[in-house]
Parts: structure tokens; C-alpha cells; sequence
């Protein structure tokens, strides 16, 4: 099986024989152009799972070539945070630990991704670079989970279908084997999976991909990275 390689041990019950033949059956469906990688796909399993401390649940992959890690969110391709990128989600991302960090109170005041950027080069602001900060965020117990774990290149959503009861699957057993997770539940996607997770806290807010100071529930209101800033270094 392409997909599945080396997991860590604390994965062991889960991947029971009628996991193993689910994942076959998927593996065999999703073909062969494939964002992330095969050998990335199941990125997750060599986590710790009783160090996680924090779930980042993405939706599906980047479908453009080159860019899915495995890892939610991240870009494969971005080396520092003054190069050009177009994910409006890790740069509202970025915003929001930047306003925690920053004590920011009001909406107005948050700073345009742009502006970090100058903070960042200056120093004025230190994060490591995304080339980097994912894995430190890994390191410290945070899974950076998609919720469908492929997606065929060019086209968004495409494998949906094909991951949907895996994915139940999982998260129920994430949030029942390890209960002290913090869940970061970001657009309509991900609250809907909600009902799979039965244990932890959950802070859901709309996805960063659009922000507002009109919507309640908007992103850049949340508190999920402040919350969590006594366990995780969001700077890296």
C-alpha cells in the first residue's frame, strides 16, 4: 500500500485489520495524481497521539501541485514570510497570533499581513519562518490534520467522498483515545465534523479564508491561539 508507511506505536489499535483493508480500498480509489504525495497522505499517524495537545482541522489539501505537505495548512513551497503566496488562511493565521502576542483588543487595530510582514523583517516581530514554524508547532503537540487526506491535483473537494467515513472514523477515535485536546474547528467543513468529536474543547469560528468585523463569529475574534499560548509557543 502507497500511503501507508511508518506510524508511531500509540496508533497501533487503531490501525486494526479493518482499518487496514478501509485504507487499502481508499489507496486504491484516489489514483495516482495526487496532492500531497502518496508517502505524505497519512502524514499524522507519526504523531505521538497521547502528545497532542492541539488539532488544527484543515479541510482538504492544497490541489496545486507542489504545495500540500500533509500537515494542514501548510505550504510546501514557502520558505519565508516575505515571499509571495496566495493562502489567505495561514496569512490570517499569522494575524491572529500576531494580535495575541501583541495584546490587541480592538478589531480595527489588528495589522494587515503586509504590515507583519515589515515587522518580521525588522525583527521587530520573530516567528520562524513557515518552513519551520509547522514542525515546531508538530514538536509541541500540534496535529495539523486534514480532514479529507488527498485531494486529485487541480481539483478541489475531489476525493470527499472517497475519505468521508475514514474520516469520522478518526476523529472520533482521536477525541476518545486522547481527551484533553484543545480543537480548532475553522468554516463550515470542519464544525460539521464536530458531532465526531466527543471529547476536548472546541473553539469554532468561521474559516480564515474571509474575514469581517461583522460576523461574530469571525476568525480574527477567536481565542483558540490565546487560550493555548501556555502550552504553545505559536512563534515557534
Amino acid at each position: 500500500m502507497r500511503i501507508l508507511h511508518k506510524y508511531h506505536d500509540s496508533w497501533q489499535e487503531f490501525l486494526d485489520a479493518d482499518t487496514i483493508d478501509e485504507l487499502k480500498d481508499i489507496d486504491s480509489k484516489i489514483g495516482s495524481n495526487i496532492n500531497p504525495e502518496p508517502e505524505n497522505v497519512l502524514r499524522f499517524l507519526s504523531n505521538d497521539l497521547f502528545s497532542v495537545k492541539v488539532v488544527i482541522l484543515g479541510q482538504d489539501p492544497y490541489p496545486e501541485k507542489g504545495r500540500a505537505t500533509g500537515r494542514a495548512f501548510e505550504v510546501g513551497d514557502l520558505h519565508s514570510w516575505n515571499d509571495k503566496f496566495r493562502q489567505v488562511s495561514l496569512k490570517n493565521m499569522i494575524r491572529l497570533i500576531h494580535k495575541n502576542y501583541n495584546n490587541i483588543e480592538d478589531y480595527k487595530e489588528i495589522r494587515k499581513f503586509s504590515a507583519i510582514q515589515e515587522e518580521i523583517k525588522s525583527k521587530k516581530f520573530n516567528m520562524l519562518p513557515p518552513d519551520e514554524i509547522f514542525k515546531s508547532w508538530e514538536k509541541q503537540g500540534v496535529l495539523m490534520l486534514n480532514t479529507y487526506l488527498s485531494v486529485e491535483s487541480g481539483k478541489s473537494g475531489s476525493h470527499i467522498h472517497i475519505w468521508e467515513a475514514f474520516s469520522e472514523k478518526l476523529l472520533n477515535y482521536i477525541s476518545s483515545t486522547n481527551r484533553d485536546i484543545s480543537w480548532f474547528l475553522w468554516g463550515r467543513q470542519a464544525e460539521e465534523k464536530s458531532k465526531c468529536i466527543n471529547y476536548g474543547k472546541k473553539y469554532i469560528s468561521r474559516h480564515p479564508m474571509m474575514c469581517s468585523e461583522k460576523y461574530e463569529d469571525d476568525f480574527l475574534k477567536s481565542n483558540c491561539f490565546k487560550d493555548n499560548m501556555n502550552i504553545i509557543n505559536w512563534l515557534g
